[in-house]
């Protein structure tokens, strides 16, 4: 069982991403910012309230996302520690390699996928949500592109970068998507 980094003190997460340890690593903190990007698309629909009639419901929504994108946070850690340990020659010899590297990247292609829903409810939020804090929709909008694009930088090395490979395909498919919904966003703030 690997390390949990969710009950640290954010001094002590921030120290230990910081560390010369390959963990908690760049899954780990995709995920983490992701979940941080929920917060924030929760937090300006939530606010909203008294304006949108569907606030409360794009609020309970971002909250969902953020507590499914959280654990894939120690899914990614667990599936990176478990291949890297195999690579290391320190793991069960009895372990896939193959499989492995597989999971390691298909947490990473979760995650993308999590992003693209964090950033088209964030992109909503933006449009109808209330006007003083539709910028905080909108970094939650870039805080999930950035996620997916880490996402998928992730799943092209845990491939190979096979990019014949499906998945490889898939993931820059949720990158471009995650992209076009945070320029949505965006636009909201040149009206």
């Amino acid at each position: 069982m690997t390390r949990s980094y969710l009950d640290l003190p954010l001094r002590d997460f921030l120290g230990e991403v910081a560390s010369p340890e390959p963990m908690p690593g760049a899954g780990y903190c995709a995920a983490i910012s992701l979940s941080m990007a929920a917060g924030l698309v929760a937090m300006a629909a939530g606010a909203s309230r008294g304006e949108w009639g569907e606030a409360k419901g794009a609020a309970a929504q971002a909250n969902t996302l953020r507590e499914r994108i959280a654990p894939l946070a120690q899914r990614n850690l667990e599936a990176y520690a478990s291949a890297a340990a195999r690579l290391r020659g320190t793991g069960d010899d009895a372990d896939d390699l193959g499989l492995l590297l597989e999971r390691a990247a298909q947490i990473p292609l979760d995650i993308a996928e999590a992003a693209v829903d964090v950033a088209s409810l964030a992109a909503v939020v933006a449009e109808r949500g209330e006007q003083a804090l539709r910028a905080d929709a909108v970094a939650g909008a870039l805080l999930a592109q950035g996620a997916a694009r880490a996402a998928a930088t992730l799943v092209e090395v845990n491939l190979g970068t096979t990019s014949s490979d499906p998945r490889v395909t898939r993931v820059r498919d949720l990158s471009g998507t995650a992209t076009a919904a945070t320029e949505r966003a965006l636009a909201t703030l040149s009206g």
